[in-house]
């Protein structure tokens, strides 16, 4: 009786279970024959008895509103006599007092306690569980830990026979893609079987004209015997407009009256009346008269207002009345008859012969307005009759330069001169007139011209570089520095600002005219003015990248000239003024620039080895010879002067001389790369075993270098044809250079030559795991799915690699042909958000537009491609090959020629050809022909 309830002891009548929870499995009402339910949300997820509870699956408690308290269970069975209704004593409503609050905070403390004395025996009992629990039902990854270990024992040949899954689906699902394959179909063919493809005959030869009499017309678009009308053709909008035009002529032609036989309407005439019916003027009719009435009142309140009469004469004009325009503005000649204005309005308003009259009577009474003048002269025809306009002109104003210059060009040189010198006594300040007159003078009076211009306009630069001009064109060299400094003192002594930029810009002018001494005395003199010391150099090379880029060459090798007088010792200096040579120089000067550019910078290899080259591309061996071998005194053991030596004797066919060159570098300067070279140069002289012999003892002193592994695996593969020695290099090569993207791929390559799909796609997956986020092995993954046919898992590598390479125009562009024909625009347009300006996206683009035959925005594109980045062989390829199929021979010859100075090298398609040592003395029109023979236009 000690789980009853106090109050059931006092009342009888009630229940000692009433109030009371109910015991476990209990189910209401089951002595009267009734069944009750459990589900799973009730019982929890299954698990045996000696599981551990999973925290991650507990049961969710129902969250008590905060109405629920407050609303007390005043049920009759939970009311006693004695004790009233059962229930807390506390309820929420109760104050929750300070005292309270410390009673919580005690017994807390006390939990926290007891609940740290009882932790270490709970977490070790915990622990004791989970690993009885982790014996008695391991994880899958746990039961097959022991054969794992077991694969360390697995030989490579044991490795390499584990045969191919397969597709083990069945072959509904194998052969489903291949079945529902849908072919868009144009808009032609749909509208031949809607309206122009239908037989309104039947051929008598198939039988069926006998089974249904009547079927049987003589042209299509009749009435056949059954009553059906038979669509005529294609639906051809052009057919559609000629029948308008035909509706329309056909109405124009009733619109005649046919009592009388005369036109209403005159058909062809028609649309010119309506055209010549529109008004010229923009606004409404209200508007004009609105315009006009207040243009009058202006007229009025001011009439001697010049643009009024002005304003009310163009409105005339443009409202269709131009005689109104003409007597309003002659009205307001009268009213302001010394206004030019108005005078050269009416003027402008009146016809040829009426213009000449308004002209005589503006001149007569303002003759010295120098803009009637010259309208004067405009309306003459004869150059005589300008002349004496002229003429008369400058009797009225001598001092208007405008006329003077106006005058002169109608002159021959002799009366030119006469008048020149006439213009400069009435105009002493006009340079352009004092210019004018020394160009027609000989040279020691163009000297006297100029120096009397000197003293009347002091403060003007332009005749200082003149005089110089007239010094070289009289071969007096000597002369034009001496004038050049004498014009910035003298300038300068005057108070006029030296501007350096305006100096550079008479110095541009200068060679474009032809007077190379003269620019480049104007450089030498103003490059310096107003540049800090230590921003010298920086402001001098940005000073010749202009100049070239506005194709002043010659003020850019002044430039650098000066440059170079001032830093002899800066390498940079002299490597750019040697790459300007070599883009806009001739050989010789290249070759004295790079003389100069040795003897002061000896231990620059790249000024030696451009000397070298220029010499061996002009054909002067010995000399290239020569210039190697003083680098090698200046350089020794330069790799860079030893490959180069190399080189120079193998592009000569001196193979003996190659390889002693060879052999004394790997003796003195050993390095990766001449291993390289000295194996390239064995293979590629068919002597493979010295070749295999060379890599395998570079490979032992550089374990590290890439390239030394593909060389050797390459040349186990193809040469030795010994596919599992060249597959345990490449794996050996992986192992020591695991970030060598072009080793990974070589190896997936050969387990592709071998049919062996499922090794190389888990070879490329083991190089992602090693090397994230590069696109050439996702772009490696996406092919191997695309050659064994599943396009479907191609698609979703594809994906899961743009969202790891977001930016990678590698990816892009192939995703632009991947996609369906109609979603490539839209593909194309991402790619271009994501890798605006990646070379590869910009020749996807280029391939789009060519297979869309849009032939001038392709062009554009790839114009644009190859701009961006010259050294991508690939796009070099599609451009030729574009050009060889629409293009004209001279669009073909200049990709050519611009192909040839770049000189790529860069890319899968280009470098299928460059690097194939069959190839290894072919340049680069080589590659560009053989790459665009081979090439098929995009589809």
């Amino acid at each position: 009786m000690s789980g009853v309830p106090a109050a059931a002891l006092v009342n009888k009548q009630r229940r000692h279970f009433i109030g009371m929870a109910a015991p476990l499995g209990y189910v209401a009402g089951v002595g009267r024959g009734a069944t009750g339910f459990t589900t799973r949300s009730d019982i929890g997820p299954a698990r045996e008895a000696t599981d551990v509870s999973d925290e991650r699956h507990q049961v969710p408690v129902k969250k008590k509103n905060d109405d629920d308290d407050d609303n007390e269970d005043l049920n009759d069975s939970n009311f006693d006599e004695f004790a009233g209704y059962g229930g807390s004593l506390f309820s929420k409503s109760d104050p929750y007092e300070k005292d309270d609050e410390e009673a919580d905070e005690i017994y807390q403390a006390i939990d926290d306690r007891m609940d740290e004395k009882r932790k270490q025996y709970r977490e070790e009992r915990f622990k004791r569980e989970i690993e009885k629990y982790r014996q008695e039902r391991p994880k899958i990854q746990q039961q097959f830990s022991d054969l794992k270990r077991d694969l360390d024992a697995v030989s490579a040949e044991e490795w390499n026979s584990i045969p191919d899954v397969g597709d083990s689906r069945n072959r509904k699902k194998r052969l489903a893609g291949a079945r529902e394959k849908y072919t868009p179909i144009s808009d032609r063919i749909l509208a031949n079987s809607l309206g122009g493809e239908m037989s309104s005959t039947i051929n008598p030869a198939s039988g069926l004209a006998s089974v249904v009499p009547g079927m049987a017309t003589s042209l299509p678009g009749t009435m056949t015997n059954i009553g059906m009308l038979t669509p005529t053709g294609d639906l051809d909008l052009r057919k559609i407009g000629q029948a308008r035009n035909t509706l329309m002529d056909l109405k124009l032609k009733q619109s005649s009256d046919s009592v009388t036989g005369q036109t209403v309407v005159d058909p062809k005439g028609y649309l010119t009346d309506l055209q010549s019916m529109i008004p010229t003027h923009g606004g409404d009719i209200n508007d004009v008269k609105k315009a006009r009435l207040l243009l009058k009142s202006v007229r009025e309140t001011n009439p001697h207002h010049p643009p009024a009469w002005i304003a009310s004469a163009r409105l005339e004009e443009v409202t269709g009345k131009v005689q109104a325009a003409r007597n309003l503005i002659m009205k307001g000649c009268e009213v302001c008859p010394k206004s030019e204005d108005v005078w050269l309005e009416a003027i402008r308003l009146q016809p040829p012969e009426e213009a000449k009259k308004v002209v005589k009577l503006a001149v007569s009474q303002n003759s010295n307005y120098v803009r009637i003048w010259m309208k004067a002269a405009d309306l003459e025809v004869e150059p005589r009759a300008k002349r004496k306009v002229f003429r008369k002109a400058l009797e009225a104003i001598p001092n208007s330069v405008r006329l003077w210059k106006a005058a002169v060009e109608l002159e021959e040189p002799y009366e030119a001169k006469i008048l020149l010198t006439r213009a400069v006594e009435c105009c002493p300040t006009s340079t352009e007139l004092w210019i004018a007159l020394a160009r027609l003078e000989t040279y020691k009076n163009a000297q006297r011209v100029l120096n009397k211009a000197r003293e009347h306009i002091p403060t003007d630069r332009q005749i200082w570089i003149t005089a110089a001009k007239l010094e070289e064109a009289n071969d007096n060299e000597k002369m034009i520095d001496k004038i050049i400094g004498r014009a910035i003192s003298s300038l300068t002594s005057n108070g006029v600002e030296i501007n350096k930029e305006m100096w550079m810009k008479e110095a541009i002018d200068a060679e474009k005219g032809g007077s190379i001494l003269t620019c480049q005395s104007l450089i030498r003199h103003v490059v310096g003015h107003g540049v800090e010391e230590e921003d010298r150099k920086d402001t001098w090379l940005e000073d010749a990248e202009s100049c070239t880029q506005q194709g002043a060459h010659e003020c850019a090798r002044a430039i650098y000239a000066h440059a170079l007088s001032i830093f002899p010792g800066k390498k940079s200096i002299w490597i750019k003024a040697a790459y300007f040579e070599k883009d806009h120089g001739t050989r010789d000067s290249l070759e004295t620039l790079l003389q100069k550019a040795v003897g002061n910078c000896p231990k620059a290899e790249v000024l030696w080895l451009m000397g070298a080259k220029s010499k061996w591309l002009a054909g002067d061996v010995p000399a290239a010879r020569s210039i190697l071998s003083l680098a090698f005194k200046a350089n020794p053991n330069s790799e860079e002067i030893w490959l180069a030596a190399v080189k120079l004797e193998s592009e000569n066919q001196e193979y003996a001389r190659a390889r002693k060159l060879l052999a004394r570098a790997r003796e003195s300067a050993p390095t990766s790369r001449v291993f390289m070279k000295s194996t390239k140069l064995e293979w590629a002289l068919d002597n493979i075993q010295e070749a295999y012999a060379l890599v395998k003892e570079g490979l032992a002193q550089f374990q590290d270098s890439d390239k030394l592994w593909m060389m050797k695996g390459q040349l186990e593969q193809f040469n030795l044809r010994n596919v599992d020695l060249a597959r345990s290099t490449y794996t050996e090569g992986t192992k020591q250079c695991p970030s060598s993207i072009p080793l990974w791929t070589l190896l997936a390559d050969l387990e592709l030559s071998i049919k062996n799909t499922t090794k190389a796609r888990s070879v490329i997956e083991k190089a992602r795991l090693r090397n994230p986020k590069h696109p050439e092995l996702w772009l490696k993954s996406i092919r191997i799915e695309m050659e064994a046919g599943m396009e479907d898992i191609a698609a979703a590598v594809l994906a899961r690699a743009l969202q790891e390479c977001p930016n990678a125009g590698l990816l892009w562009s192939e995703a632009i042909f991947m996609a369906p024909r109609p979603q490539r625009k839209t593909k194309s347009v991402d790619a271009l958000k994501h890798s605006e300006h990646d070379p590869n996206v910009l020749l996807a683009v280029s391939k789009l537009f060519w297979s869309e035959r849009k032939l001038q925005k392709c062009r554009d594109w790839f114009a644009r491609t190859v701009k961006l980045e010259p050294d991508f062989g690939d796009a070099w390829i599609n451009f030729y090959k574009f050009e060889l199929l629409h293009g004209t021979p001279e669009q073909q010859e200049e990709v050519k020629k611009r192909c040839i100075a770049a000189e790529p090298r860069h890319g899968p398609l280009w470098c299928k050809y460059s690097k194939d040592i069959k190839n290894w003395q072919e340049k680069s029109e080589f590659f560009l022909l053989a790459g665009a023979n081979k090439l098929l236009p995009p589809t």
